[in-house]
């Protein structure tokens, strides 16, 4: 087979649960949670040294996109190392939180709605040949992004 290039482009749902105090909205965990990435990238839009992107989408969703992987190995590399850097990211919005007298908790969410109905989810990018045969891609990606929901859940 050809070497492909293909990434994840992860969004992530953020809610804060407070002990007896006011609920934060999402716009307001996410500024917690970028306070620290517009600190060192003086935006909430960066790119990583590992080639990743991270920023907050629309709706205030952290997104992380892997870089372009040529293994699926690479892929899943990447992948889980965004959900460190979101990890950290976490730690550190708590931390100001209790600097600032704000009894809460952060929790980050991979999936893809949240309780309102919203959605936002993972996104996969692959890279073909323009001259390619697109018929053979409906006759065999259509079926596999049909049925792989049974076989891996859709992201609930």
């Amino acid at each position: 087979m050809e070497r492909r290039i293909f990434g994840l482009e992860n969004e992530y749902g953020v809610t804060c649960t407070l002990r007896g105090q006011r609920r934060l909205s999402p716009d307001e965990v996410a500024r917690y949670l970028f306070r620290r990435v517009v600190s060192w990238g003086r935006s909430s839009n960066v790119f990583l040294e590992n080639g990743a992107r991270l920023y907050l989408d629309v709706g205030s969703h952290p997104e992380y996109a892997t870089p372009e992987c040529d293994s699926i190995e690479d892929l899943v590399v990447h992948d889980k190392a965004g959900e460190r850097i979101l990890e950290g990211l976490v730690r550190s919005a708590e931390q100001r939180l209790r600097e600032e007298g704000i009894r809460g908790e952060v929790y980050l969410f991979k999936n893809n709605t949240d309780s309102a109905g919203n959605s936002y989810g993972c996104h996969e990018n692959y890279l073909v040949e323009r001259d390619g045969d697109f018929t053979r891609f409906t006759d065999v990606l259509i079926p596999f992004l049909v049925t792989r929901q049974v076989f891996t859940g859709a992201g609930k």
